[in-house]
């Protein structure tokens, strides 16, 4: 196995791009007012990658994730209420439905992640119904957010690197 430990050009664009999508992301979701911007950085770190396939598969599985476990803890939240048999019952259908069908996008495991993001914060501090879904469709906005903006910043640099090729 080979320590070798060097930067490289790619290496610090690839740097340079997540650092500048986490300041997009948190200027952003401050100009929106949201309070906790913790997760569009999360998503932004998540999904880049220095190849724009790989760029592209993965911000098309957290966001099909990201909505299919949103919605799911929200359905939850309608039919059982803010509870931790709620978040059970969320995961559980996530899992489900995640894990049945044969052209699912990868890393389903983030569908049920998703329902635990949304759903326990309301259940952590106790919150209504009401709060509990503007907790969860808030939570869902900021990876969504996050995503968008490491997608849109791997094809800006990815089309400039192809330009520089030319």
């Amino acid at each position: 196995m080979d320590l070798t430990f060097r930067f490289t050009r790619n290496t610090l664009l690839y740097v340079f791009r997540i650092v500048l999508g986490c300041l997009i992301s948190w200027g952003f979701l401050e100009l929106l007012g949201t309070d906790r911007r913790e997760w569009a950085l999360i998503s932004v770190i998540i999904v880049s990658e220095p190849d724009f396939i790989n760029l592209r598969n993965n911000t098309i599985s957290r966001v099909v994730n990201t909505l299919s476990g949103c919605a799911i803890g929200m359905v939850a939240l309608l039919i059982t209420g803010v509870s931790f048999t709620s978040m059970m019952v969320g995961i559980t259908a996530a899992i489900l439905i995640s894990t049945s069908f044969p052209k699912y996008p990868g890393s389903w495991k983030l569908a049920p992640v998703t329902v635990v993001i949304v759903m326990a914060p309301s259940l952590i501090v106790h919150t209504a119904l009401h709060t509990a879904l503007i907790t969860a469709l808030v939570r869902a906005e900021e990876v969504l957010i996050g995503c968008v903006v490491a997608f849109l910043l791997g094809l800006l640099f990815d089309r400039l690197q192809r330009r520089r090729r030319v």
